[in-house]
């Protein structure tokens, strides 16, 4: 079905209920590791999970393919004082991962405090992208770094492949940038982006902020219909009807501030935006 055809069924007052349903109760998922980017995600997933009253669950994955590498002749790690190269061995893996996990634990008991948010904290042995998404499923949101421990990726793969394949909203988060306004959303019309729509509403009462709206395949008077779901829910809204797709990508890596909220469908974009991003499925 396309952005026409889905827009064109759905009658104002349909799309004001859709837009200012709360999201259900439950727990959002925080993917936890040693990167700054993973400490953002913690940060951003607690002030959600207080304003959504959900709970907070971080998930800490002893990376099984690094304890596979072990056994291996070329397994190397480099030590990140002398620079030296220097054997990787199982028994000093195993220890460092529970000298992490235990940092870990405090930084979110820490970090739930603040917030006064309910949390939990568990270790898991496996892969890493295959556990979040695993866990992801059971969750209502999902918070992850944009990239983990490894360097010179702009998004990670474990990042990438959570907004492909868990069917929930999932926060993508970056160390140099908050989770905050004013909010960007992409509306193309279809269900995904009236999910988008409803997250917006929600962050955008959370910070107090105001919502921009990227609109393409709209008419003028679906575009009205959602400016007045935006009214009816109380927050600052402003839309735009974009004459192509690249005309949006082109706004959205321009962006310097604030936050991105896309549909799934053009997750593909991921990459190519500098602010934190929710992606909504």
């Amino acid at each position: 079905m396309s952005a026409e055809e889905h827009s064109a069924i759905i009658a104002p007052e349909i799309l004001n209920e859709t837009l200012n349903q709360p999201l259900p109760t439950g727990h959002i998922l925080v993917a936890l590791d040693a990167s700054p980017h993973s400490a953002a995600a913690l940060v951003a997933a607690a002030e959600v999970a207080f304003a959504l009253k959900l709970e907070l669950y971080g998930l800490y994955v002893e990376d099984v393919n690094l304890l596979h590498l072990c056994g291996l002749p070329f397994g190397l790690e480099i030590g990140s004082f002398t620079g030296n190269p220097r054997r990787l061995e199982q028994v000093r893996m195993e220890r460092d991962f529970r000298i992490q996990a235990t940092l870990l634990r405090k930084i979110m008991a820490d970090v739930a405090g603040r917030q006064r948010v309910s949390w939990s904290f568990r270790v898991v042995r496996g892969g890493v992208t295959q556990e979040l998404i695993a866990a992801g499923l059971s969750a209502q949101m999902v918070s992850l770094g944009r990239v983990g421990m490894t360097p010179g990726k702009r998004t990670g793969s474990s990042a990438q492949a959570v907004v492909r394949n868990t069917q929930r909203p999932v926060i993508v988060q970056s160390a140099q940038m908050a989770l905050i306004g004013p909010f960007t959303v992409v509306y193309l019309g279809d269900p995904s982006s009236d999910h988008a729509a409803q997250l917006a509403i929600q962050l955008a009462k959370l910070h107090h902020a105001k919502i921009d709206v990227l609109m393409f395949g709209q008419s003028s008077a679906q575009a009205d219909a959602l400016a007045q779901a935006f009214a009816a829910a109380k927050v600052e809204s402003k839309l735009y009807i974009m004459p192509s797709m690249e005309a949006m990508t082109t706004i959205l890596r321009g962006l310097g501030v604030g936050s991105v909220i896309l549909p799934v469908q053009v997750a593909a974009w991921l990459s190519e935006i500098s602010t934190p991003v929710v992606v909504a499925p």
